[in-house]
């Protein structure tokens, strides 16, 4: 199937369900995460350090993923993703409840191997679709994701008011992404990523970007002060979904609430997401960016104040609307050019996952030593500082084709 027989909005919806997809797996990991660090017996800078272990394995199966979706497309990678790392985040519970600290590693390895092959196929998917619409769909789809880490937080809530075991929870999820996985993501066009494919013309396949194009992009101007913008959007969010729990816990409150405000932050990044696109047609993008910029400082700041004014879900509810439409909007404003929207895109993502990889370690080290709030700076200020790019998101990124 090519996206040329699938309708537009049966495309839109089947990506929709993909993105979340995503969310619920990446957010069943993060729903926990208090609970297997003390059933791993870590402390904040060795959790930093596993956390460190899954953002490299999900920068393996970035690099690994790239290649393989240009030849394959999108749905393979996804399929392969999402059921592999279903198995892999059972596995990590069950190694997790039974305290091996080695296999426990290993799997959260492979979990972010999964999200990180997974999360480039369903972007470049989500810009194909957004493309091939006059509206913004990327904020949308991006929704669906937030949905999925709303959920998956929720249930994890559930299961640990209820007294659900690490185990049972992430091996019950993991369920119900495999079997999503099937009915939804294999209807996928099977075509779409792929540079060369069988349904193209000759003239078509006379105008792929070469080799040489592809790694040009690595040198562009624009596509390197957006992934700029990435750093910052992406360790905001990453920092919530990784210390936000373990940060509030520290600070005095109990695991239900911490685990409560992450699901309000997972909930407030799908409302941005979700009712964004019209915001972005009317606004545009670069003052969209500069809105959703200052709601994210404005929610880390609060989090931050938790000690004094102590209304830390509303600080969460800031930081995930603002937060919500930062990497869609980046990832638009690279895809418009269908010719390399895939090279680009993977800048992005790369960008993201080097800053998943430094991220938390550092906040991880900082919040041994000065505390987890005052790491939560680094963030907050990066975030101000890609605000100096955000000219780069308005125009169209220049390409010759000859070159």
């Amino acid at each position: 199937m090519s996206s040329k027989t699938l309708s537009p909005r049966s495309w839109y919806w089947l990506a929709f369900a993909s993105f979340g997809v995503q969310g619920l797996y990446f957010s069943t990991w993060v729903s926990r995460t208090p609970e297997i660090q003390k059933l791993l017996g870590l402390d904040t800078a060795q959790m930093g350090l596993f956390t460190l272990a899954m953002a490299l394995g999900s920068l393996s199966g970035l690099l690994i993923g790239g290649p393989i979706i240009a030849r394959l497309g999108t749905r393979i990678v996804l399929i392969f993703a999402y059921c592999g790392g279903a198995v892999f985040l059972s596995l990590l519970g069950v190694m997790a409840q039974m305290h091996n600290h080695q296999l426990a590693t290993l799997s959260i390895i492979l979990v972010g191997f999964s999200g990180g092959a997974g999360g480039l196929a369903i972007n470049i998917e989500g810009a194909n679709v957004d493309r091939s619409s006059p509206k913004s769909l990327l904020p949308s789809l991006h929704g669906a994701f937030s949905l999925g880490s709303l959920l998956g937080g929720a249930i994890g809530t559930v299961a640990i008011v209820n007294g659900v075991s690490v185990e049972a929870n992430l091996i019950g999820m993991s369920a119900l992404v495999f079997i999503v996985t099937l009915l939804v993501t294999t209807r996928l066009p099977r075509t779409s990523g792929m540079h060369v494919h069988s349904d193209m013309n000759t003239d078509q396949i006379a105008t792929v970007a070469t080799a040489r194009d592809r790694r040009r992009v690595w040198l562009e101007p624009q596509t390197l002060m957006v992934a700029f913008i990435v750093i910052g959007f992406n360790l905001a969010e990453g920092t919530a979904s990784t210390w936000l729990p373990i940060a509030l816990v520290d600070a005095g409150l109990s695991s239900a609430i911490a685990t409560a405000s992450y699901t309000v932050f997972a909930g407030a990044m799908a409302v941005g997401r979700l009712s964004g696109g019209p915001i972005v047609d009317y606004l545009g993008r670069a003052k969209a960016l500069i809105m959703f910029a200052a709601l994210t400082a404005l929610g880390i700041l609060i989090v931050i104040l938790t000690g004094w004014i102590a209304i830390p879900l509303v600080g969460a509810a800031l930081w995930g609307l603002g937060n919500s439409i930062g990497f869609p909007l980046c990832v638009s404003a690279v895809s418009e050019d269908p010719r390399l929207a895939g090279s680009r895109v993977g800048v992005l993502v790369v960008s993201s996952n080097t800053s998943g990889i430094a991220g938390p370690p550092l906040l991880g080290f900082i919040g041994q030593v000065a505390g987890l709030f005052s790491a939560f700076l680094v963030p907050f200020f990066l975030l101000l500082a890609g605000m100096a790019f955000n000219r780069a998101t308005r125009a169209h990124i220049p390409v010759d084709a000859r070159r």
